[in-house]
């Protein structure tokens, strides 16, 4: 049973403010108060069917219960297509209506009246005024604004630059269902038509492009071919000499002459400009002769962040050339990017973001240190493919790891000696700083402390300085199990579960309905009981703007964007229900703070708490067990397969 009066009976009760009587909701309905009671019980079955009921209160009016907020927008969604010729989806969730209310926007050159916004997507003009304040939040992030025009409605007003951003951003790189603009005007045909043209330009003027630059630069092409032929949409006349003269300037000429043939659409010296800026942007670097010349500004840039990076997180890439090399290649067409406004999407964002944790957050960092340097912001997508860099570095930094000095004693004389080393070479030359040799009597005349430990093939009779492995002359399977802890460990043991988690920092009756609310609470109660600035929760949401800790598997992990606190530590909140955090739903938040000025090795904390993003099964050990000891367990699993695996990798 569905017909057009139940659906606008909804309608007109999802937009009431208040309960509505039965005479005015008759009114608008054009029925008799007897016809509406007699549809109501009707409606009644069904609607709850479909997470919902209408409930009458006696001499206040009818008013529309949502029980289930899934299902019913599921129903309206089918419900409006089936009864409407608008084929843009019904938004379930705020952040999707927000989505829509720009899509919606960018797709009217006229003001819309908010009423009419509310008939589409079945809101009350409050909970609309809610969400067009993080719509105007959103399109600030494009230089854009949101007009509002008494009497007329909204609409957006901006740059005719900037809008195609937008556009770029809401309908060219979401889903095929994202809207009308994509399902209207972007054709298969014609971005296969726009991809030869390019490609074949950019062979033939020996131009390189990355994949990615190339895949953005085609939908900026689709998107400037759409404007051109909706008169007054050129873009606007604002130049820079160094592009003119640029070689992008000249290919982008090129380019465009063989567009204009093929489309039957003019290009205005501006559009030229406009590719060039792209290509400037998403070109590929390259270099000669392993040589890489940075000038001063780069080097002191690049200094700056593998400093930072070191203080705070107590990994040293400052030998890393691969990383110096590969990152700036990288920020020498990113820098153009961020100074002429151009946006790059990352398909692989948030793949990123769940399987390199702890590369993504050094990148903000960097990020954040790249922001200051040229007053322009980096965004998230920006931020993913800087990961992907520190990524490669992280494992080349474990797998080294840092080097070690080690004493060898071998009763046997010297020839054993020298097979030992020999095999310890061969396995752990990766690992070995110095090796020094020695007879056990001459033990206590050696400077222990220059060393990290000992490796002795015989028991040794007194207490020494340093620890001592006893091993055979020929190294067994436990042997080598047990040396390649030693040379993989960063000093970092099992005992920064009971020394970061503490009985104090659990909270599992927080109350917060919004990733704002939670963070505050957790804020206000973590300073109960231990030392934090007056800023720290501004700093929490300072990095949240950057790029939400939102990670899958019901987590986010929230932190200051630098340290701040006099010691280190994790606050765990456990919500009873779930809330949206931006994308996904979260229900457990590891609240981390990094002691400042502090050189702790912290990258084993930060793989056990990103493994369990994976880890389904150990979630749903804390789901059925929520006390501290359990989830320390849970934790200490978590490490030692994480340094099991290390091994592994090493053996092969």
């Amino acid at each position: 049973m569905e017909n057009k009066r139940m659906i606008e009976t909804i309608k007109i009760l999802s937009h009431a403010e208040t309960p509505m009587s039965g005479p005015e909701l008759s009114r608008q309905l054009g029925i008799t108060v007897r016809t509406l009671r007699n549809d109501l019980k009707e409606y009644k079955e069904h609607l709850h069917q479909h997470g919902m009921e209408i409930i009458s209160k006696h001499a206040i009016g009818y008013e529309l219960v949502i029980n289930d907020e899934e299902k019913y927008y599921n129903y309206l969604e089918t419900m409006l297509k089936k009864n409407s010729e608008d084929q843009m989806l019904i938004p379930i969730y705020p952040e999707d209506r927000v989505h829509y209310l720009i899509r919606m926007f960018l797709t009217e050159e006229d003001y819309i009246k908010m009423e009419d916004i509310c008939d589409r997507i079945f809101v009350s003009r409050s909970t609309l005024s809610s969400d067009l304040k993080e719509v105007r939040e959103k399109l600030k992030y494009f230089h854009l604004t949101l007009e509002t025009k008494p009497f007329y409605g909204l609409k957006i007003v901006g740059s005719e630059f900037h809008k195609r951003l937008c556009i770029s951003q809401y309908f060219y790189h979401g889903t095929k269902d994202d809207g009308v603009y994509l399902s209207q005007t972007s054709s298969t045909k014609q971005q296969e038509e726009i991809s030869t043209i390019l490609y074949k330009t950019m062979v033939n003027e020996r131009f390189k492009l990355t994949d990615i630059g190339f895949q953005n630069l085609v939908i900026h092409i689709m998107i400037a071919l759409l404007r051109l032929k909706e008169d007054t949409k050129s873009m606007p006349c604002e130049y820079d000499s160094e592009i003119e003269k640029s070689r992008e300037y000249e290919v982008a000429e090129i380019l465009c002459q063989e567009l204009e043939q093929r489309f039957e659409v003019h290009f205005p010296k501006v559009e030229i400009y406009y590719i060039a800026m792209h290509l400037s942007g998403k070109k590929a670097v390259q270099y000669n002769s392993n040589t890489l010349y940075l000038n001063q500004d780069y080097e002191e840039l690049m200094n700056q962040i593998m400093k930072e990076i070191n203080d705070k997180f107590a990994m040293n890439f400052m030998t890393d050339l691969d990383l110096y090399t590969s990152l700036s290649l990288h920020l020498q067409p990113m820098m153009n990017r961020l100074k002429y406004g151009m946006v790059i999407q990352n398909p692989l964002l948030q793949q990123i973001k769940s399987e390199n944790p702890l590369a993504f957050e050094i990148s903000i960092l960097a990020a954040h240190i790249i922001q200051s340097y040229i007053n322009k912001s980096v965004s998230e997508n920006e931020i993913g493919y800087i990961a992907l860099h520190f990524a490669l570095a992280i494992e080349r930094y474990q797998k080294n790891g840092p080097k070690k000095n080690v004493i060898i004693i071998c009763a046997s004389g010297m020839g054993s000696s020298q097979i030992l080393l020999y095999k310890i070479k061969q396995r752990f030359k990766d690992n070995i700083n110095s090796i020094y040799v020695t007879e056990l009597y001459e033990l206590s005349n050696i400077d222990q402390l220059a060393y990290d430990f000992i490796l002795s093939t015989v028991p040794i009779p007194f207490k020494t300085e340093i620890p001592a492995i006893h091993v055979q002359y020929f190294l067994n399977d436990q042997d080598m199990i047990s040396l390649s802890e030693v040379f993989l460990s960063q000093n970092e043991e099992l005992s920064f579960v009971d020394q970061y988690f503490q009985q104090e920092l659990l909270f599992t009756d927080l109350s917060g309905k919004t990733k704002e609310e939670l963070i505050h609470e957790m804020c206000q109660r973590i300073a109960n009981v231990k030392t934090v600035p007056n800023h720290f929760e501004e700093e929490i949401l300072k990095r949240e703007k950057f790029s939400v800790t939102e990670f899958g598997n019901a987590i986010a992990m929230p932190h200051p964007m630098k340290p701040l606190t006099d010691e280190t530590f994790v606050a765990v909140g456990v919500l009873k229900k779930a809330i949206k955090w931006k994308h996904q739903n979260v229900k457990y938040i590891f609240l981390l703070s990094v002691q400042k000025d502090s050189q702790e090795a912290l990258g084993l904390l930060h793989e056990t708490l990103s493994s369990l993003v994976f880890n389904q099964k150990a979630m749903q050990e804390l789901e059925n067990d929520l006390s501290l000891q359990h989830l320390k367990n849970i934790l200490k699993k978590i490490a030692n397969e994480q340094k099991k695996n290390d091994i592994d990798v090493l053996f092969g």
